[in-house]
């Protein structure tokens, strides 16, 4: 890309960020919800990542099993064995992190959220033997871990995830040295937009699966969108950029 996701040949100026993979689609964080983004046409995929107790990164949003598994207890106090015996949705297994990395290699970019704190070089040094750095941005609502990540590799991407407004976004986002902010999409206004970009940061709201809801934040200049329904939000985009050329051209 430096990360696809700043728009390189052969990307969308303006990103499909696939939620969980394809999660309104799809089981959430499984091999089968990132296929099924990916034959939508996402130029990226998101994915949270936890830690097993014997030391794997694995794909799972929830620290507790049950939501997303038919298993009990919590995910950063079972072993990988326990975990790949357990169904994650339409026999689906929970994946590694390593898995979703060499599938996606050469195909789409990653976003990888860090859920727990702790597994910072551990996520780190598994992008960089992947081949995956230029192809991953790393996110957190914990904010001291994205500093972690730019110590431990400068050339990482990181994105400040928020859920809540934060006075001066982009100065807080800039003392981080992150290159993104992924605000909730009913947070996103034209000007934290512009105070964004003048500060040389991307924006990727989420998660947006409405179209309208879509079009109007593109209208506010946002960079790419998050979503849970990939192929609406690749059509809405495509549409959109194909109006702006015809606009900009006349």
């Amino acid at each position: 890309m430096k990360l696809g996701y700043l728009g390189d040949e052969g990307l969308r100026e303006i990103i499909v960020i696939g939620h969980r993979g394809a999660a309104g689609h799809a089981p959430e964080n499984t091999m089968k919800s990132f296929r099924v983004a990916w034959q939508m046409g996402v130029d990226m995929i998101e994915t949270d990542v936890w830690s097993t107790s014997d030391g794997y990164l694995v794909c799972m949003h929830d620290r507790e099993l049950s939501r997303t598994t038919d298993g009990v207890g919590n995910v950063d106090e079972t072993t990988l064995d326990v975990l790949f015996n357990l169904d994650a949705g339409c026999g689906e297994k929970v994946p590694l992190l390593e898995e979703v990395l060499r599938f996606a290699r050469g195909r789409f970019g990653v976003n990888i959220e860090l859920k727990a704190t702790g597994i910072e070089e551990a996520a780190v040094n598994l992008v960089i033997e992947t081949d995956m750095l230029d192809q991953v941005i790393f996110s957190s609502f914990n904010h001291p871990s994205l500093g972690i990540i730019r110590a431990l590799n400068d050339d990482a991407v990181t994105a400040v995830l928020v859920s809540t407004e934060i006075d001066q976004l982009a100065k807080y986002a800039g003392n981080l040295h992150a290159n993104a902010v992924n605000p909730l999409f009913w947070l996103v206004t034209e000007e934290l937009v512009k105070s964004s970009h003048e500060a040389g940061l991307k924006v990727y709201p989420w998660s947006i699966n409405d179209e309208e809801l879509i079009t109007e934040q593109l209208m506010m200049g946002v960079d790419g969108v998050i979503t849970d329904l990939p192929q609406l939000a690749v059509d809405a985009v495509d549409d959109f950029i194909m109006k702006k050329h015809v606009h900009d051209k006349w």
